[in-house]
């Protein structure tokens, strides 16, 4: 199922900066709206579900370990307020965990505009809701396909503002 609103991917789940003391500080979090026939993003959001396995696959694994080796194991998904199917939001859900047809965790991201759920919130989802994924494994990332689009048409020196905001590596642009 791919939803055709007006898309509101938020980009970026974890923004810190430094002030003079050097402590981390949270900012807010920046949303990059979408247009909702942008094939490269639909495109980016069917890849992510597709390869679902394979980050559950490692997720799963990494659970029965008695010392995790995943720095970060999170998921993209679709939601919208119950009255407004057609205005939703793409956000950030960690603790993930998957029965086989439901995926639940706890919302990572706090939402622009939606009133029906907040950051903290338990929530639960099908695949087919899934727009993106993301492992960081000994500081590399995994995923972020619908990222890795946005990083892709910004200019170089905003590309490495972006990416200085995270402690890991983003995949390569061509992947």
């Amino acid at each position: 199922m791919i939803f055709r609103a007006p898309l509101l991917l938020t980009i970026i789940f974890l923004m810190t900066s430094c002030d003079d003391s050097s402590e981390p500080q949270e900012s807010e979090p920046q949303i990059a709206s979408v247009a909702a026939d942008d094939a490269e993003m639909e495109a980016a959001m069917a890849r992510a579900r597709d390869t679902f396995p394979e980050f559950w696959a490692e997720v799963s694994e990494d659970y029965q370990r008695v010392i995790p080796a995943l720095t970060l194991a999170q998921l993209k998904a679709y939601f919208h307020d119950e009255d407004d199917s057609e205005s939703g939001e793409h956000m950030w859900v960690g603790e993930v965990s998957f029965d086989g047809e439901m995926i639940s965790g706890t919302l990572m991201s706090q939402p622009g505009h939606l009133d029906s759920i907040s950051e903290g919130d338990s929530v639960e989802f099908p695949v087919s809701r899934i727009s993106d994924w993301l492992i960081v494994d000994d500081g590399s990332a995994k995923g972020l396909y619908t990222v890795q689009v946005l990083r892709a048409r910004m200019g170089e020196d905003e590309r490495a503002a972006h990416d200085a905001n995270y402690p890991f590596e983003f995949p390569p642009l061509n992947q």
